[in-house]
């Protein structure tokens, strides 16, 4: 089913067969006072019918209409193939999609987007899952881990699993303080406990010249060492685009097939 499924998503990104809905959306986040911008991709026919969701979270510095641009564009594709809606909502540039003192992003994800997202559309409450890459790996991990009834599966691509070594460098700072003792408990690591009861599908994909694989490869042991069900895969990239504009679609078709036989 998997590999009928890919050989369909290929076609449809190689000829463009299918066309689909982009709806450029601001979301007000009660938690943050503000607007959070938003893309949503969905089938372009309406339907009756619930569909899958993704919510995909870009990585630091990223912002949606890159995502759909550069990071993972067949996207475009994806979602009528797929027949699947896909959520891209703004990070904020380094929100690390966590709750600060500054920014509500863990509120507004797991709650404000969700339910204005199974609200507005065909959204199947039941098949919900949240992925990311890189800033947007640790917040689907993150994030995931604590709202397990929220979201059905996780996919992380290339994720930044301990912040803490580096975080001085990418915006840490700003929102936990200079403390970097303090900033453990909002990393990706600090939840893995979270997983031990989980039915979640959990998906971790890093490229074998990453920076970040050394965390990934750790995290992926720790997982193995807690029988924590997961699938880890590593493949030939670094970090960047041309790896996890690949993987995402790995993960995607993953997800997809879960859902399928989750019925």
């Amino acid at each position: 089913m998997v590999k009928s499924l890919f050989a369909l998503v290929v076609i449809c990104i190689g000829t463009n067969m299918f066309s689909q809905k982009v709806d450029s959306v601001s979301i007000y986040s009660a938690s943050m006072d503000r607007e959070i911008k938003t893309l949503v991709i969905h089938p372009s026919e309406s339907t009756d019918k619930k569909l899958p969701t993704v919510y995909i979270l870009h990585g630091y510095s990223g912002y949606p209409k890159r995502t759909l641009t550069k990071d993972i564009p067949s996207l475009s594709t994806l979602s009528e193939a797929m027949q699947m809606i896909f959520v891209l909502p703004d990070g904020q540039y380094d929100s690390w999609y966590i709750n600060s003192p500054h920014l509500q992003y863990e509120t507004f994800i797991a709650e404000e987007l969700t339910g204005f997202i199974q609200k507005n559309y065909p959204s199947d409450q039941s098949k919900t899952a949240l992925m990311g890459w890189s800033m947007g790996g640790h917040g689907a991990l993150y994030i995931g881990a604590r709202h397990q009834k929220t979201f059905t599966a996780i996919g992380s691509l290339c994720g930044v699993i301990d912040f803490v070594p580096f975080g001085k460098e990418y915006g840490i700072p700003k929102l936990l303080g200079e403390n970097p003792e303090k900033w453990a408990p909002y990393t990706a690591i600090s939840q893995i406990n979270k997983f031990k009861n989980s039915r979640q599908k959990i998906l971790i994909s890093c490229g074998t010249d990453d920076p970040l694989i050394a965390q990934n490869r750790k995290f992926h042991e720790q997982l193995m060492r807690l029988k924590i069900p997961h699938i880890y895969e590593e493949a030939p990239g670094a970090h960047n685009a041309g790896y996890w504009s690949k993987a995402a679609v790995n993960q995607l078709l993953q997800i997809n097939q879960f859902f399928i036989t989750h019925d």
